[in-house]
């Protein structure tokens, strides 16, 4: 009898548990704010622009073709429409796309600042709210505001910005002040238009990717951390890291109903670069695609199946790995899908280091989620 007892307190715990998660909203929209480590394929529709990845190998695993993205597959960004329930998000360019489910408006080689790569044909954070602007007044125009509205309180804002703002210019405590003014401001615009869950990703370990490995490699520079990584660029990183936690926790304070997450893919990288093996890679230190010193010396992507061409002549010969789940990077400075999704299970279920306040897990729990990731 005792034992009948239990099994019908756990059927109606399991029961209530269902029913509450049932009763809880979808999230309706996600909107997607960045650079590469985001993009979707906007660059691929901006006319001159010389910062392009619709070219193979780039989306030979997951789509089997280039699809914009420089990654052989899906971004963070995918990940997370697909744990929501959403659509792949189209680019804010792509002709005819469906936005009903939101956008990505990242742009590969974008930053904070106005003037970063503005020469390479990017959109910067800047331009990027004012085609989020233009979204939301065709939401409104279409769809009416209370629709809008609603859309926008269910939805939520991914960024990550700021690493081709240190890439491109001299750090200083000037340029980190206005790339986290800029940071604000994107943030309580964003907010001011109704999306109260706001997701940043912080700037990942730069110093270790094939491209400055290769850099340091070719200088000969010896002064390295244990990880081989070039210490003082992810001091830098670190350096604004830090601000932007900072300034999480301001905005926090300022608007109590802003539900906001910072995640650091440091950690989770650097904890792959000390033994791979253990989190299921077998490189990751050279690149999956492209050519000389640790793959990062050749551009990964085949420019004759495109009409633009790398500024360079190829020294080196071109390399392409079979199986890019066996590497972190897929090219220089960009993660295979693989290295995506392994940073993206452990952003979901990571610790105080990795996600603040909290967890995606956590930071979702209100909302009914179809597709959480398992456990890293």
């Amino acid at each position: 009898m005792e034992a009948f007892r239990v099994l019908v307190i756990l059927l109606v715990a399991c029961i209530s548990i269902s029913q509450a998660a049932s009763t809880n909203p979808p999230v309706q929209g996600l909107f997607v704010f960045g650079d590469s480590a985001l993009d979707g394929g906007q660059n691929t529709y901006i006319p001159g622009s010389k910062i392009v990845s619709a070219i193979p190998p780039y989306g030979k695993t997951y789509f089997s073709k280039p699809t914009g993205r420089w990654t052989d597959g899906r971004t963070i960004a995918d990940f997370l429409a697909q744990a929501l329930g959403l659509p792949l998000l189209p680019p804010f360019l792509e002709p005819g796309a469906n936005f009903s489910s939101g956008v990505n408006f990242a742009s590969a080689g974008a930053g904070l600042l106005d003037e970063t790569n503005a020469h390479q044909g990017v959109i910067s954070m800047k331009q990027q709210l004012r085609q989020f602007h233009n979204v939301t007044n065709e939401y409104k125009k279409e769809k009416g505001v209370e629709f809008t509205n609603q859309l926008l309180r269910n939805s939520v804002a991914l960024f990550s910005m700021g690493a081709n703002d240190i890439a491109n210019a001299v750090p200083s405590s000037f340029l980190f002040q206005e790339m986290i003014q800029a940071y604000s401001s994107a943030i309580q615009e964003i907010y001011n238009y109704g999306i109260k869950h706001i997701i940043i990703l912080l700037a990942p370990p730069i110093g270790c990717t094939p491209n400055l490995r290769a850099v340091s490699a070719q200088s000969r520079n010896t002064n390295l951390t244990p990880e081989g990584c070039i210490g003082i660029i992810n001091t830098l990183v670190d350096s604004y890291n830090t601000k932007l936690l900072n300034l999480a926790v301001k905005l926090h304070n300022d608007y109590r109903d802003l539900n906001i997450a910072t995640l650091n893919p440091s950690p989770i990288i650097l904890n792959v670069l000390r033994n791979p093996q253990k989190y299921g890679f077998k490189e990751a230190e050279r690149a999956c695609c492209g050519g000389g010193p640790f793959n990062a010396a050749e551009f990964c992507g085949d420019a004759d199946k495109h009409d633009w061409k790398p500024d360079h002549k190829n020294k080196y010969t071109k390399f392409v790995c079979n199986n890019p789940k066996d590497y972190l990077y897929f090219d220089s400075n960009h993660f295979t899908e693989a290295g995506y999704w392994f940073v993206m299970k452990n952003f979901w279920h990571g610790s105080y280091n990795i996600a603040r306040p909290s967890n995606l897990n956590f930071f979702f729990q209100g909302f009914n989620i179809p597709n959480p990731p398992p456990m890293p």
